[in-house]
């Protein structure tokens, strides 16, 4: 299957399995609830707890996407030519051919400068855009990353529009060498980004390139990062990719939790966000067709005694719905109860809270065998991830769907082993740092 239909097959497969629920909810909304791991807890104890608020987008017809506003920024270094540099400007020729005359686009490429090839404008022209990609994308020079990617927000920027789906996709096989280059000085571009509304995905080609670097500029924007390690598999990413593109619901998520009075919110897992006093503020970028992403927090309850009731907290989310062009906001009051009884405290528990949170605890184990990698310590490293399988594995839990999702997990972290025992260590741990941030970010996976 060619690129072009390989795309258009995943989009189209998205939304016909989403057009016969459409039908059954005129006024589409973004589906929420908030769930305590444990909402019944023991009298007189004080142990951590889990609070999740989930977001999942509502089905969504290909007939009634918003436009996109889509900047490509490529690399086209030295190290990019031959077949990198082919499988880059077929990606490129699909993304034009799949998108259409409502949609804007802008191509980027860049070595030790920057060029637009293509300035941000209507794509009414296919066939003249298709031909300055064929005819300019070569490889030369070297990698001026920041620069790239300061254009790409700059033509962006020319058609910011709320109501239309602002997104950057980076691709890259090398080091930042031509101006800033630090981790650091690239995410405040993915800040600026996010602030501006615009996801960027980050897409890095082979063994080379700076995987830190790169899901930093994606985290900061809420976009997606992808190692491609092949450039087979570039066509694939490009597709998934797509989807999620053409399949935005919702933009400007802001989740409000304010913990009750003697309730310590003590952390957030996977997504960055803001705790200040008892108030805690996580911010998404953009939410997804029939896709769940949701926050995370570890919160200490307040003691109780048996029979008795308490305030936990409340929550508040709004956000930009594409489809109705309004602000939707939702919110809803959350209590914790106090029992004798271990058995009521089990089967009070929600399990499907209890495998989330116990998977976004893996991941920041995940992030410390990042750090043993680094300092060479492959075997320290192993074990973390052995430790991380074993302990999904062992999880008591009775809900199908709960089952489901810990074996998932415990399966990939088993992979990610046998990666680290059979591959180099450049492609160990760029698959080891995909596979945590997008446990941390929900994001969907490519099949």
């Amino acid at each position: 299957m060619n690129l072009k239909r390989l795309c258009a097959a995943l989009v189209l497969g998205l939304f016909s399995t989403a057009a016969g629920a459409s039908s059954l909810q005129p006024t589409p909304k973004v589906g929420i609830k908030a769930e305590l791991a444990s909402p019944v807890v023991l009298e007189n104890t004080q142990d951590k707890n889990y609070l999740k608020v989930s977001l999942t987008g509502f089905p969504l017809t290909a007939q009634k996407r918003s436009p996109i506003n889509l900047a490509l920024v490529i690399d086209r270094s030295g190290s990019m030519h031959g077949d990198r540099i082919a499988k880059a400007m077929e990606a490129a020729v699909m993304a034009v051919n799949t998108l259409s005359s409502q949609d804007t686009l802008s191509v980027v490429i860049y070595d030790d400068v920057v060029d637009v090839i293509v300035p941000a404008a209507k794509l009414s022209n296919k066939t003249q855009v298709i031909s300055q990609i064929r005819e300019r994308l070569t490889s030369r020079g070297g990698t001026a990353l920041f620069a790239g990617v300061s254009r790409g927000i700059a033509e962006t920027s020319k058609f910011l529009d709320k109501a239309h789906v602002n997104r950057i996709i980076l691709l890259s096989d090398g080091q930042a060498n031509t101006g800033p280059s630090s981790t650091s000085e690239l995410a405040e571009l993915g800040k600026l980004a996010g602030r501006k509304g615009i996801a960027i995905t980050t897409m890095g080609i082979g063994d080379g390139y700076n995987e830190d670097l790169m899901a930093a500029i994606a985290q900061y924007s809420d976009g997606n990062h992808v190692f491609v390690q092949n450039t087979n598999s570039l066509e694939k990413a490009f597709a998934h990719e797509f989807g999620d593109v053409m399949s935005v619901v919702a933009q400007d998520v802001v989740v409000t939790i304010k913990v009750a009075e003697n309730v310590k919110p003590l952390r957030l897992l996977g997504r960055e966000g803001e705790i200040r006093d008892n108030i805690v503020t996580v911010k998404l970028n953009q939410l997804y067709a029939n896709q769940e992403k949701f926050v995370m927090l570890e919160v200490l309850p307040a003691k109780g005694s048996a029979a008795q009731s308490k305030p936990l907290g409340e929550v508040k989310v709004s956000y930009d719905n594409l489809a109705t062009r309004k602000k939707d906001s939702w919110d809803d009051k959350m209590t914790i109860s106090y029992t004798a009884s271990n058995r009521e405290v089990k089967k009070a528990q929600v399990e499907e809270v209890v495998v989330d949170s116990a998977i976004q605890k893996s991941a920041i184990q995940n992030e410390q065998a990042l750090k043993l990698i680094d300092a060479g310590q492959m075997e320290e490293a192993k074990r973390v991830l052995r430790e991380n399988a074993s302990a999904m594995g062992s999880l008591q839990l009775s809900a199908p769907a709960a089952i489901m999702k810990a074996k998932e997990s415990e399966q990939e972290n088993r992979m990610l082993l046998e990666q680290m025992e059979n591959s180099n260590k450049d492609a160990s741990r760029k698959l080891l740092k995909e596979k945590t941030y997008n446990t941390k970010s929900q994001s969907s996976k490519a099949n």
